[in-house]
């Protein structure tokens, strides 16, 4: 092992200092301008002690020159580019490339200026073969000499070099900057909470949406949002903080202060509680991520609510179709089983006619709200008086009204009002919102219907002293398959659609409906607003006239059934109780009838008997109805095509026309309108 060299005697000084102590010790300074060692300034002797016994990066640059000297904690920074070249050599020539940063600090330092400091300083140099940036913590201080301009004989430099901490750090904020842009972005809440209080470090925009935008950074949980406190939230993050186990909550309920002044609102939340650990692994924080989940919530409360109206839904239509089928049913049965003579026929006829219309006016309903919410019905506007629309719609519900007793006050309005709508459509809105009425009061009881303008509005109210409608489902008793009264004998009968028509249908004419009720056994008030005209044309006389004619079924575009023209007539039906039955009341009526149930055979009968009408089915087996008029017209066939089917919609009585047909009925037909198409 090399022994390291002695200074001579005197030079002491030079002890020591590793590698650049040796190279200082051999270098020959009698041939440089400094001259022998022994002779230097005794602060720059002092000055080369210190660096040569430290550890630390220094070094020197001396006299106007600015000669140079470092000791070896320096050396490992500055490459082979300068080491050990640089040891006496002049600091500019040294230096060159970097003179712009570093001479003007020198120059104040000789100059007598004081010193300077540099934190985390860009200094970049060539080394190692490539230009680098430098990252250097130092100072420049004067070394004193007497003999010196300004007594500044030197500098003495202090350093170093923190690239590795600069660019740990730039490394720090930059992941730190990206994590924070994420969370920006993120589609979910995020906030950090550091220490055992846990104070906001960070909470990303979903969170202060979260929260009512409130200023959260550098504050405790509890004093910012202080109405979390009772709900279990502070608990849990005290926990998370303690074990450093991660919490996580689903569809969990949070009562939050979002508006101001406004109260607490309550939201659903999915979140996780996860402990942000330090590199020793101890819990410094909880890091808080989660989506604001209320409408998802709502959501699925809503489709359970629904699905719970459908299968009451459902229910409510299996009691109110078995209801009218039980005496039909009944009715059939003694039909069969009496003896010849031994029931009245007429009167079992008569339920049976009645039965039938409940069932259709149920179907009739189901239709409609299928209607209304394909968007399938067109309105046919036309200028109304709105007391004669209250006179149409109490004729249409005469029965019923007379059934229970009710008798239905109309106080005149003061001013006729007018609007523009489709008289067949508000004339239901009207009879259903009366039919609700008479449903739910009592035998006797009150129900008055009263109109008057509002601004630019005609307003009619429909009044009843019934049952009333408990306060928690005044704002639902507008939603499909929706009764309020949901007892299991269902007396009152109804499928809940009829309230969902009148507003849909009353949306449509621009008017909106509501409903006021005090309570239970306190009757209700059903209103309905529409855009009143302000100036009438036609003469009110007229029109009235006109409307008394309608309301009770004088109305000159609906003709009386003539009495029937004996008629050759085939029926074509799948179903053979329905072909069957319908031959048996055609023949009733003094028609030759037939039946049939296949369409090829139909067609061949066709042929061969020559009928003057046909009651043709569409679903049949094999080819529809349509195709079948189609083939009989093609063939020359003049006879009278009646289609009787179960699609009743306005395009299949379109298609059926287009396919050849002469009339459309719908099952189950009346033998009014039977009577009508025959003739």
């Amino acid at each position: 092992m090399a022994t390291a060299s002695r200074p001579p005697r005197g030079l002491g000084f030079l002890a020591g200092g590793g590698e650049m102590g040796e190279l200082i010790r051999a270098y020959d300074w009698r041939s440089h301008p400094l001259g022998a060692p022994a002779r230097w300034p005794q602060g720059l002797k002092t000055a080369l002690r210190l660096l040569l016994a430290t550890g630390h990066p220094m070094f020197i640059w001396w006299r106007p020159d600015l000669y140079q000297f470092y000791n070896d904690a320096y050396r490992r920074s500055i490459g082979p580019e300068r080491h050990p070249s640089a040891l006496g050599q002049r600091g500019r020539e040294c230096w060159q490339e970097i003179w712009d940063i570093i001479g003007p600090q020198i120059d104040l330092v000789m100059s007598g200026g004081g010193h300077t400091w540099n934190e985390n300083q860009l200094v970049p140099i060539t080394r190692h073969g490539r230009r680098e940036d430098v990252y250097w913590t130092y100072s420049y201080g004067p070394i004193d000499d007497p003999g010196a301009p300004n007594g500044v004989g030197g500098v003495l430099v202090v350093c170093t070099e923190t690239t590795e901490q600069v660019l740990a750090e730039r490394r720090m904020r930059e992941a730190e900057a990206r994590w924070r842009s994420l969370f920006r972005q993120s589609p979910g809440f995020v906030c950090i909470l550091t220490g055992p209080q846990h104070v906001f470090e960070f909470a990303n925009e979903r969170y202060l949406e979260l929260v009512g935008g409130r200023e959260l950074i550098g504050k405790e949980i509890r004093h910012a949002l202080p109405e979390l406190a009772g709900q279990g939230f502070l608990s849990l993050l005290d926990e998370v903080y303690r074990s450093g186990e991660a919490h996580r909550g689903t569809s969990t309920p949070v009562l939050l202060r979002r508006r101001g002044d406004s109260g607490e609102e309550q939201v659903w939340v999915d979140f996780v509680y996860e402990p942000i650990r330090d590199s020793d692994g101890s819990v410094t924080g909880v890091f808080v991520n989660g989506f604001d989940v209320t409408e998802r919530v709502l959501a699925n409360r809503r489709l359970r609510q629904e699905d719970r109206r459908k299968d009451e839904f459902l229910a409510m239509l299996a009691h109110e179709l078995r209801n009218p089928l039980a005496p039909i049913r009944n009715a059939g049965e003694l039909l069969v089983r009496s003896p010849p003579g031994g029931v009245e026929t007429r009167s079992l006829g008569q339920l049976i006619s009645r039965q039938v219309t409940q069932i259709t006016r149920l179907v009739d309903d189901l239709l409609d709200v299928s209607r209304i919410t394909q968007d399938r019905i067109k309105l046919q506007r036309e200028k109304l008086a709105v007391a004669e629309l209250i006179a149409w719609a109490v004729e249409s519900v005469r029965p019923q009204l007379r059934e229970k007793g009710h008798e239905v006050a109309c106080p005149a309005s003061h001013e006729p009002l007018w609007i523009v709508g489709d008289r067949v459509r508000l004339v239901q809105a009207v009879s259903n919102l009366l039919t609700n009425a008479s449903k739910y009061t009592p035998d006797g009881g009150d129900i008055e219907v009263r109109v008057n303008r509002q601004r630019d509005q005609a307003v009619i109210e429909v009044v009843d002293s019934g049952i009333g409608i408990p306060e928690e489902f005044l704002d639902e008793v507008f939603e499909l398959f929706m009764q309020a009264d949901a007892s299991l004998d269902r007396s009152r009968g109804g499928l809940g659609v009829g309230l969902f028509v009148v507003r849909r249908l009353v949306e449509m004419h621009g008017g909106s409906v509501e409903v006021e009720s005090p309570g239970e056994g306190r009757g209700s008030t059903f209103r309905i607003r529409l855009p009143a005209l302000a100036v009438v044309e036609e003469t009110a006389g007229e029109t009235a006239g006109k409307t008394a004619r309608e309301a009770t079924g004088e109305a000159t575009d609906v003709p009386a059934p003539a009495e029937p023209t004996a008629q050759r007539v085939l029926v074509v039906d799948d179903i053979v109780d329905i072909a069957d039955s319908l031959v048996e009341l055609l023949r009733l009526q003094g028609h030759q009838a037939e039946s049939v149930y296949e369409p090829m055979e139909a067609m061949e009968r066709v042929q061969r008997l020559s009928p003057t009408a046909v009651l043709l089915d569409i679903g049949l087996p094999g080819i529809d109805g349509y195709e079948v008029a189609r083939r009989l017209r093609d063939e020359g066939s003049d006879c009278l095509l009646i289609a009787l089917t179960g699609y009743g919609r306005a395009e299949d009585k379109e298609r059926a026309l287009a396919a050849g047909f002469d009339a459309h009925l719908t099952k189950p037909v009346s033998v009014d309108d039977l009577q009508r198409a025959l003739g």
